[in-house]
Parts: C-alpha cells; structure tokens; sequence
C-alpha cells in the first residue's frame, strides 16, 4: 500500500489507499496542534471574558447557580472545562447551590454511566445533574412568544436559578451555522413544540441555514433571541483539535465570545476545494458517527463539493446503528426517495423530520454508499442507501457508477471541515 489516509471510525481508523483512487485532491482543516495545557487556555479565556464581567463578579450575590452542557452526542471535553468554570467563581465563605443541567434537546437522557464517563466521578459526586427532557411539560415554563411567533417553552430551571452560564464547543452545524453559544438554549433545553418550530420544513429549506452560515440564517436567529430571553449570561465555548484537545476558548457575552468563536473555528477548518464526481468522508469517528442520525452532517458536508448526480461514501460505524426511532420510522414510511422528499419537505413539521428532510435532499441528487458494521446491507437498502462492507469495495461501486476516470475528494474529518468551492484548486493525481 502507497500512500495511506486514516479514516475516523468509532474510536479508531479506517485505512484508504490514496494511490488507487486516481484524480483525488485531499481537504482537511488546520490541523492546530495543542501545544498548551488546556486547563491554561480555558483559564486565560475565563479571567479574560469578552464583552462581560468574569464570573467572580457576576456570582456576587447569587446563590443557585445553573450550568447548562452538552449531551454525550457532542465530544465536549467538560472535565476540563465545568471545574474551571467552578474554580473561576468559587469562594469558600460563601454558599452556592449549584446545579448542572444536560441540554439533550430531543436526545435521549444520557445513561448515570454515561453522565460519568463525559464529566468524571468527581463532578458527578459533587453536584447535582439533571437531564432536559423536552417532551416532559412538568420540567417547562412558558416564556411568551418569539418574534417568529415561536412560543419559547424553556426548562423551568432557567426561571429558578439566579444565574445561567451555559458551555460548549464551536464546530460547523448543517443547518445552524455552528454549534455552541444560543443552541445551548433552543434547541438544548427547550420544549418540544418550541424545538418543532425552529426545525420547520421552511426553516430548514432556507439557502441561508446552512453550515458555516449565520447571516440572514433563520434557524440560528431565533435561537439568538430565546438565548437573550432566557437571560444566558455568561458561556464557554471551546474549539477542539483533530485529536479532540482544546486550542481555542472563548468566554463572555454570549453573542459576542460565539461571534468571535466561530470566526476562530471558520479560519482553522476552512479549506478550498473543487466539486469532484465522488466524495470520500467520514463523520469523524466516535462520539459523533455512533449513528446514522448523526451521520447525516458528514453526508451534508460532502454534498456542497459533489458534482450533481456524483456518488458519496461515508464511513460510520453506527454502534447504535439508525440512533432515533422517529427518523428511522419517517424514512421506512415511504417507499422512493422522491416520495420522502415531497413528504419531509412539507408541513408540519414533526420529531427528526428535519435530519430526514437533509438527507432526502442529498439522496435525491447523489447516491450515497454506506460502510459500516452497524447497519447492514437489508437495512441499508431500505433506508435508500448503498451498503459496503470494506472501503475497498465501496471505492469498486463508486467507481462503478461513475467511470474509472472519475475525480475523487478525500474528506477524512467531515462535518468539521468548512469546504470552500473553487474551481482553482488543483488535484493531487
């Protein structure tokens, strides 16, 4: 074997021979190596805020304290950074009653061994956790109406605490522009019906909601006013390295330390590129390739660089193989692709109609080859996929249904990569 590339799956590698794939040009972001501790990076951004007193001045005077965090379906490294934030503010003559809260949005409640393994023994020892349910009305408030007309049902836990600080990491989102800051809020601990809205076919149809994209986004908006609703104080959003390491903190205001966080995070993972007839990708192994449901930002990502009708082949393992019933249900409902583009494109606008809507969308334009061992070849046909057992043989069907001649792009690192589309870029081949 020539020139080898890894592919991120679960929590190892696959192995692609570059040399047998002829024209291929490779994309990968700025792999910023942490050269610094990163308990020192999030400390600096802490004692530094951006646009807002630290939180050893915001604390003054508040006793319940709340601090909203990812789910598991995010590599949040929070045994980093929920102690610096704890740190940041604690004194010892005075008494805080502190609650964390997990914003699943419309996840599943993570698992008591789950909440261990993603905040350590000692958090999950010391303080109180909780878990978001969405579709639980006893855990909601009604916080009026949104200037979309959205009414905002938000966790009760905002409305009962004095203080809400929120954490989490900046990566490019499909539909949201990026993760972190507001979403922490809509969709993390909001209500189900709130979360339906923001998510609507229309919404999700805008040109403008799309990754890496905030201006005019409408979804990324409304997420922004329930933020500034639910009088989110203060956040910590990181950005993580190709291993998963902080390189970048930013703390403060909510709008202005994401607004800066994504500029970082635009700069470190955009890459020029040009449209090739196959796209080779990955969701960038585990937490986030755990399902197919997640799955679907890698295969949107590759879709912005495929040439109409090309083929994309994504690598997953899919350990929970589809992940939410609800998606799995709409997308057996029907029984073409066009028919599940029609249906998820129009109202109303129900539970994870929106990961269908996205993938319909690409499935409508490009066939998409499947290597996983979560989900099998009678699954994978049903689900309007192409299976493969091996990237070797996914490269065979590709080139199968394109011609030996055909262009090729290798994206190892998916949904964390900012594609820039310029015809200039030359190939590698």
């Amino acid at each position: 074997m020539g020139r080898v590339q890894k592919l991120p799956y679960g929590k190892s590698f696959i192995e692609l021979d570059m040399d047998k794939l002829g024209n291929v040009q490779l994309i990968e972001p700025n792999c910023v190596v942490n050269e610094q501790d990163e308990e020192a990076i999030v400390r600096e951004a802490l004692e530094h805020p951006m646009g807002s007193l630290s939180l050893k001045e915001l604390t003054k005077g508040a006793k319940k304290i709340l601090i909203i965090t990812n789910d598991n379906t995010r590599p949040m490294p929070s045994k980093v950074t929920i102690p610096a934030i704890i740190k940041s503010f604690y004194c010892d003559e005075r008494y805080y009653d502190i609650t964390i809260l997990i914003a699943n949005g419309l996840h599943r409640e993570m698992r008591e061994e789950e909440m261990r393994e993603q905040f350590g023994e000692e958090i999950c020892s010391k303080y109180r956790i909780m878990n978001h349910n969405a579709s639980d009305r006893t855990q909601l408030v009604n916080l009026g109406r949104l200037s979309s007309g959205n009414i905002l049902w938000l966790n009760r836990l905002l409305t009962e605490h004095d203080l809400i600080i929120s954490e989490g990491f900046i990566e490019p989102h499909f539909f949201a522009g990026y993760s972190g800051g507001r979403k922490s809020i809509l969709p993390g601990v909001a209500g189900e019906e709130t979360i339906l809205h923001n998510h609507r076919p229309e919404n999700i149809a805008s040109p403008y909601a799309a990754g890496a994209t905030l201006d005019r986004n409408p979804i990324h908006q409304e997420c922004q006013e329930a933020a500034k609703v639910a009088n989110l104080a203060f956040i910590l959003n990181v950005a993580l390295d190709c291993n998963k390491k902080i390189v970048g903190a930013f703390a403060g205001d909510p709008v202005k330390a994401h607004a800066y966080g994504c500029e970082y995070v635009k700069r470190m993972m955009s890459v020029p590129a040009k449209r090739t007839d196959i796209v080779i990708t990955t969701n960038n192994g585990y937490p986030l390739d755990r399902n197919l449901y997640q799955v679907v930002k890698g295969i949107d990502t590759a879709s912005k660089i495929v040439k109409e009708g090309g083929v994309i082949i994504v690598v997953a393992e899919c350990m929970e193989k589809v992940g939410h019933k609800k998606f799995e249900e709409l997308i057996l409902s029907c029984r073409s692709v066009e028919e599940l583009y029609f249906k998820m494109s129009s109202p109303p606008s129900t539970a994870d109609k929106w990961q269908v809507q996205i993938l319909a969308r690409a499935l409508k334009k490009y066939k998409v080859i499947l290597v996983s061992d979560g989900i099998d070849q009678a699954l994978s046909e049903r689900l309007f996929l192409i299976h493969a057992v091996s990237i070797e043989e996914a490269v065979k069907k590709a080139f199968a249904l394109k011609g030996t001649g055909a262009s090729v792009t290798v994206m190892p690192e998916g949904p964390v990569t900012i594609p820039v589309v310029n015809d200039e870029v030359r190939c590698l081949g």
